[in-house]
C-alpha cells in the first residue's frame, strides 16, 4: 500500500515536470534576451559598451587606492593616458616610483621585491643555450637598484580603475586581511613571503 503511494507521488511528479516543460516550448525565449548585452549574438554592430571612465587627475593629485588583500598589488588611482607605451627601455613610471624618487614626491616606491630575481640556477652549455643546474634551486640576487627585467612591464599587474556603471553588483569583502595584512594594507611585505617559498624550496 506504501508503495503504491510513493508510486503514484512520483508519477504525478513527473507528468507536473513534462507540463512546465511542455509550456516552456511553446513559449521560446529569444537567443538575443540571454545574457546581458540583449543584442544580436552574432554581429557586434549593436553592441556597444558603456564606455570607460578612468580617473583623470594627475599623477601626484589622486588618492590612494586601498589593497583589496595582503600584497595585493596596488593599483593606479591616476591618469596614465599620456605615459605611452611601456617598454624596457622606456617607463614613465619610474620617474615617480623608484625609491629615491618616490618619497619625495609622496609616491608609491617600488619594493624590494622587483629589485631581486628570483630565478632557478642555470649554465650555458657548449650550445649557448641555457641550461638548469642545482635540481631545481633557486639563485636569489640582489640587483642592486637596479630593476628587474622581468617587471619592467607595471601595467601587466598594476591597473588604472574604471568607475562606471556595474552591470553586476561587486560584493567582494577583503574579510581575509589578518592582523598582519591590515598593519600592511599600504606597504607589501611579499619579499618576506618570498623569501619563505625559496628557502622551502630549496631544502632550507
Amino acid at each position: 500500500m506504501k508503495s503504491n503511494k510513493i508510486i503514484s507521488s512520483l508519477v504525478a511528479a513527473s507528468i507536473l515536470i513534462s507540463g512546465v516543460f511542455a509550456a516552456a516550448a511553446k513559449k521560446p525565449i529569444d537567443e538575443n534576451q540571454l545574457g546581458m548585452r540583449s543584442s544580436d549574438l552574432y554581429s557586434e554592430v549593436n553592441a556597444k559598451p558603456d564606455g570607460t571612465n578612468y580617473n583623470k587627475d594627475a599623477a601626484g593629485t589622486s588618492k590612494r587606492i586601498q589593497r583589496a588583500y595582503p600584497d595585493a598589488p596596488p593599483m593606479i588611482p591616476h591618469d596614465i593616458s599620456d605615459f605611452g607605451e611601456i617598454t624596457k627601455d622606456n617607463n614613465a613610471c619610474l620617474g615617480c616610483h623608484m625609491p629615491d624618487v618616490a618619497t619625495g614626491v609622496q609616491a608609491t616606491p617600488i619594493p624590494q621585491s622587483h629589485f631581486t630575481s628570483f630565478r632557478p640556477n642555470v649554465a650555458l652549455d657548449t650550445n649557448g643555450r641555457f641550461v638548469e643546474v642545482g635540481n631545481d634551486k633557486v639563485v636569489k640576487t640582489d640587483l642592486k637598484g637596479a630593476l628587474w627585467q622581468g617587471r619592467f612591464n607595471c601595467t601587466q599587474c598594476h591597473a588604472p580603475q574604471h568607475q562606471g556603471k556595474l552591470r553586476v553588483e561587486n560584493k567582494f569583502k577583503k574579510d581575509c586581511l589578518d592582523p598582519v595584512g591590515r598593519k600592511y594594507e599600504k606597504k607589501s611585505y611579499l619579499m618576506d613571503h618570498l623569501e619563505i617559498g625559496v628557502k622551502a624550496g630549496n631544502g632550507l
